[in-house]
């Protein structure tokens, strides 16, 4: 008989704030509620699958590919990961290394069949996979068409239109992968949960596959006959839409600056859609025929006082232990560190790691406290993925919704109840996640009497338990709100958005309508060009954080159009309608350019509040907007701080430009040997001395090009040469391995 244990993994759920139910338009970015991730469990027994049958069904599905890669190359595993879907799955994972590169695959297969679930591959990079591709995205589309058809025998799966003119978000250093959705149908209607997404490498490779699997069982599905009309349910939608005004945040993660607009947006309570059979509402406890109206309730009405004032790191290591207590048999709680650090929203914190440990292993994650409150704000409850066998004792019952949520508030006002009086009430039903028994619940923060989104405290609440799942304070510091002067009206907005509104038909399985095993139509709202699209209240105009813009200009110019316009696409370049590619480019837009090109830029709080600062340039000190774009390039080699000014304001100049491309591919030693580089241009003695050797290697590798045998060390950089050069670097930090993060 087969016994199983919890292994000490657990992936984090994504909570969705927009609803119950995820738009279709959505389908690539949101993952089905009722399958996502939970912690894997091991069998403690041999598989009755060996390695042979998988690597028999490997063969049969890649026939033609990874010729180089041989058996011993394979390793393969075995588990499942939901207790209430015990099928059993196989892992097959191959890894090697060709002279210094490495080459991944894996792949996870389902069931007596083994159907594919997962393959993820990354390949030996080439310049084809690169940016220009050799693949276009009409080619590469063509290849995920005609690899799914190795699982889709009865064609049931149509690809998801992509009405998005997008770029790969990868770096120019990495491989461009495109990526495709194709969603099952039943009778022409699509399945909101049901899905196989599909990237294509630029060179035509396919490198990723995932399918959504649905729990075991003969589910049922309503009638498509019986569904009521579109134009009624559009209506009844219309009635009940109202546009509610609300503070967003936006962070410049490379900065870590935040901004603020006022935006409207619908009101949450239709976000989820009708029954298009009976025309009642879903909301997180199945149907209903009325809308709820919720009000704007503050959690409490006066300030409570903080857990703990200017804690120190040894009472926020005692407050941990005493959160994270255990009395499980055979675990033992261990602190591994506790650092003071800061979050991206400004906060001092101490940032506590610990570890459970067992007979087997070991399982660990973090717990932020508030150095200034003494109060959590980032908890997860991990006790349940520990690997020992699970306390049944434990009483359980059944919560309902209002009962889970008196918990959550519960909660809030014990662990931080210093931030209470910001916040209100959920607007929001809350989530309910059926995979694990639990409600999500998000209390907005109130400024103004207007609710923030992107401010707000997160709790997570066992229904058979009562105990805290999760806790998360996203409160922000120093934030200037705009008054709420100046905008359109709330009639005005609404009208917006009954002029956008569309729905969508789709088959959806919500655990509280029917059974858990059947699948209801239901009409989905979407707005504008995406299911995250706003309103500003300044301007009316729609703004859509779901997607990138797809208003950006497209540029023409005869020699860089493909490299100008991959910029702007990919949110690298800014450009409008007056964008002139042929103008000079200063040091402070190249230097953003090519960092956001070959490396990830995020802000990087300093770990202790009086630790010194790391100024490389006297004129970019640590509030300037360069200084983390400065300091990263300084690490990174590009830039050479011995100047001691950078001149942000400055044009570039060819031979400057030559230098930061060297500088990053770590060439400098090679470079300062200037004398031993010959240099046979015509204008070769315009070059500075103390670059010649930079100028040389530039030129020489193909970074930068000479035109009639002339450098032009002196003049300016265009944007134009800018993109053209970005590219050729990325490319080369491809070539060479150089590290990008």
């Amino acid at each position: 008989m087969s016994t199983f244990k919890k292994a000490g993994v657990l992936l984090s759920a994504t909570a969705l704030s927009v609803g119950l139910l995820a738009p279709m338009a959505s389908a690539t970015a949101l993952v089905n509620e009722r399958m996502e991730t939970l912690p894997i469990q091991v069998a403690q027994t041999n598989a009755a699958v060996t390695k042979n049958d998988l690597m028999k069904r490997f063969r049969e599905l890649f026939p033609d590919g990874f010729p180089n890669v041989t058996e011993k190359d394979f390793y393969m595993g075995t588990g499942y990961s939901d207790p209430k879907d015990p099928t059993v799955r196989y892992e097959l994972s191959f890894s090697r290394n060709v002279g210094n590169r490495h080459e991944y695959g894996s792949l996870t297969f389902v069931g007596e069949k083994l159907e594919l679930e997962q393959f993820h591959y990354q390949p030996l990079n080439s310049k084809d996979v690169l940016f220009p591709a050799k693949y276009t995205k009409g080619e590469a589309q063509k290849a995920a068409d005609e690899f799914i058809k190795k699982f889709d025998k009865a064609g049931e799966y149509e690809l998801v239109p992509d009405e998005y003119n997008y770029y790969s978000s990868s770096l120019l250093t990495q491989p461009v992968q495109y990526m495709f959705t194709y969603t099952k149908k039943k009778s022409g209607v699509p399945i909101s949960d049901q899905s196989i997404n599909i990237g294509v490498l630029g060179d035509g490779t396919v490198a990723s596959y995932y399918k959504t699997q649905t729990a075991a069982g003969n589910f049922t599905y309503d009638d498509l006959s019986k569904k009521q009309s579109e134009a009624d349910m559009a209506k009844r939608l219309q009635d009940a839409l109202k546009a509610q005004l609300s503070y967003r945040i936006e962070t410049d993660y490379a900065t870590g600056n935040h901004t603020v607009k006022l935006v409207y947006q619908p009101n949450s309570q239709i976000r989820s859609g009708v029954h298009a059979v009976t025309g009642q509402w879903l909301t997180t406890e199945g149907l209903s025929s009325t809308l709820a109206n919720p009000t704007i309730t503050p959690i409490v009405t006066a300030p409570l006082a903080a857990k703990q004032p200017n804690v120190t790191a040894g009472q926020a290591q005692a407050l941990a232990e005493k959160v994270l207590a255990t009395d499980q048999k055979g675990v033992k709680l261990k602190i591994e560190s506790i650092n003071e650090t800061t979050t991206e929203t400004g906060k001092a914190v101490y940032n506590i790691n610990y570890m459970y440990h067992y007979a087997n292993g070991g399982t660990g994650t973090e717990l932020k406290i508030d150095k200034k409150t003494g109060e959590i704000i980032k908890y997860r409850d991990i006790k349940s993925s520990l690997e020992i066998e699970d306390d049944s004792s434990k009483s359980e019952v059944e919560l309902t919704r209002q009962q889970a949520l008196e918990k959550a508030t519960a909660y809030v006002k014990e662990w931080a109840p210093s931030y209470a009086h910001q916040y209100a009430l959920p607007i929001e039903e809350g989530l309910y996640h059926n995979y694990n028994d639990s409600y999500y619940f998000t209390f907005p923060r109130i400024v103004n009497g207007i609710t923030v989104a992107g401010d707000q405290i997160s709790v997570s609440v066992d229904t058979k338990t009562g105990d805290l799942l999760s806790l998360d304070v996203n409160a922000y510091d120093d934030i200037q709100w705009p008054a709420a002067t100046d905008i359109l009206t709330q009639q005005k907005a609404t009208e917006l958005l009954k002029d956008q509104l569309k729905l969508n038909l789709q088959y959806a399985n919500h655990p509280k309508v029917e059974s858990e095993q059947h699948y209801s139509l239901v009409y989905q709202p979407v707005f504008s060009e995406g299911p995250y699209a706003v309103i500003d209240a300044k301007t009316g105009e729609w703004l859509d954080y779901g997607m990138a813009s797809s208003d950006k200009p497209t540029i023409e110019h005869p020699t860089a159009a493909a490299e100008l316009n991959y910029l702007i696409q990919a949110g690298i370049l800014e450009a409008d309608e007056t964008f002139n590619p042929d103008a000079p480019v200063t040091k402070e837009e190249a230097l953003k350019v090519i960092m956001k090109s070959v490396t990830h830029m995020y802000y990087e709080p300093r770990d202790h509040e009086n630790e010194a600062t790391d100024q490389s340039f006297t004129d970019i000190t640590p509030g300037h907007p360069l200084y983390q774009y400065v300091t990263r390039a300084v690490k990174m080699g590009m830039l050479d701080a011995s100047t001691k000014t950078f001149n942000a304001t400055a044009s570039l100049s060819n031979q400057e430009l030559a230098k930061w491309g060297v500088g990053m591919l770590k060439l400098h030693n090679v470079a300062q040997l200037r004398d031993i580089y010959g240099l046979n241009y015509s204008d070769a003695g315009q070059v500075d001395q103390d670059l010649r050797g930079y100028v040389a290697l530039a030129y020489g590798m193909g970074l930068l090009e000479a035109q009639n045998n002339e450098l032009k060390p002196k003049s300016e950089v265009t944007y134009a040469q800018l993109a053209q050069v970005t590219i050729r670097l990325a490319h080369k930090m491809n070539e060479y391995q150089i590290d990008n993060y």
